[in-house]
């Protein structure tokens, strides 16, 4: 039996079309994450039929929510995805194409009242009706804006007309569709909200400490691709002797994130801490914890551009105190001598 519901979708857009490897698998981090966050955002009790794109799909049967309930709902959602969206801006370590544009998606809501029936295909329970078609199609719609919320008439009626929050001025509009008709409508933007949303905290201020430990190369390559090369965690089994597979967390480069590699037979934990990118020069600093023998150091990378397209790359290691012993640390120094060797090949000839 067809039940009546609200249908809801909140919807990203934003990102250009990208065709590096890095900017694809970035861009599809972000919109991962963010995807997440819409759904985790859900407190007003909607089910989440299915993730479509770069959209959620939910539905609320039973009594309607108020008006205001979903206009609050909808806000916070919107706040949520723009705050996300100015810390991944605040502590992204990648200059990839997707990672320095995330800042330009946006967001829209179009919510619809109607009649929809689920069914069970396998072990899923899939909403479908006439009214979910409605809802798809008014994702395009002539309102000059990318960021807005837009009801129906049917969803005004059954939720309320009235709406008091003092940043949204609501207008009537309506589209005509094939197949289904003129669909009258109520829409707020954005804009003005978004500019009340404030922004995340300042990260802690990073004193970059070296040690006494060093190595230098000069890589025939460009210093961003060197960068991104050395950045990019995919991208270590390439360069790093001895790591078959890396254990990441699903985000994008950025300040705070966590990889986990085995590193001939030794389980190390890093994490990324600092950045700073210039077209000539760039730092770029980890943490490194080895539970294992009960280690912690910090690994340092400066790069500076040279003449003809080349890179200087140093780095050093600051063991924070550890009190490994000398032939061990020449001997992993030794081994990191060999790995840029590795990297210098990989960022002349495949680079990120």
């Amino acid at each position: 039996m067809a039940e009546q519901a609200i249908v809801f979708i909140p919807d990203i857009s934003g990102f250009t079309d990208f065709t590096s490897t890095t900017e694809i698998d970035h861009a599809a981090h972000i919109i991962t994450e963010l995807l997440e966050l819409l759904v985790e955002s859900n407190d007003t009790g909607f089910t989440l039929a299915e993730v479509e794109g770069d959209a959620v799909l939910f539905y609320r049967t039973g009594a309607p929510l108020k008006r205001e309930r979903l206009v609050e709902q909808c806000l916070s959602m919107f706040s949520n995805f723009h705050q996300r969206l100015m810390v991944i801006e605040r502590d992204t370590v990648c200059q990839c194409g997707a990672c320095q544009t995330a800042s330009n998606l946006t967001l829209k809501f179009i919510a619809h009242f109607g009649y929809l029936k689920e069914i069970k295909v396998a072990r899923f329970v899939k909403a479908t009706g006439v009214d979910m078609i409605v809802a798809h199609r008014l994702l395009k719609n002539d309102v000059d804006s990318s960021e807005y919320i837009l009801m129906t008439d049917a969803c005004c009626e059954a939720l309320g007309r009235s709406s008091q929050h003092p940043a949204l001025q609501w207008s009537a509009s309506s589209q005509t569709y094939d197949a289904i008709g003129t669909v009258k409508y109520e829409f707020a933007t954005l804009s003005g909200y978004r500019r009340q949303i404030p922004p995340p905290a300042a990260p802690p201020r990073f004193v970059v400490e070296k040690g006494t430990d060093n190595l230098e190369i000069v890589i025939q390559a460009p210093l961003k691709a060197v960068y991104q090369t050395l950045i990019n965690v995919d991208k270590r089994p390439e360069w790093l002797d001895g790591v078959a597979t890396i254990n990441r967390e699903m985000t994008s480069e950025r300040i705070g994130m966590r990889h986990n590699c085995v590193f001939h037979g030794l389980k190390l934990i890093n994490t990324a801490l600092y950045r700073d990118y210039h077209e000539d020069h760039a730092r770029y600093s980890e943490n490194v914890e080895i539970p294992d023998i009960k280690v912690t150091l910090q690994a340092h990378y400066e790069m500076e551009a040279l003449g003809g397209g080349s890179t200087r790359l140093r780095f050093n290691v600051n063991w924070m105190g550890s009190n490994l012993p000398a032939e061990n640390k020449k001997g992993m120094m030794a081994g990191q001598a060999s790995n840029f060797e590795l990297l210098k090949k990989v960022c002349e000839n495949n680079p990120a």
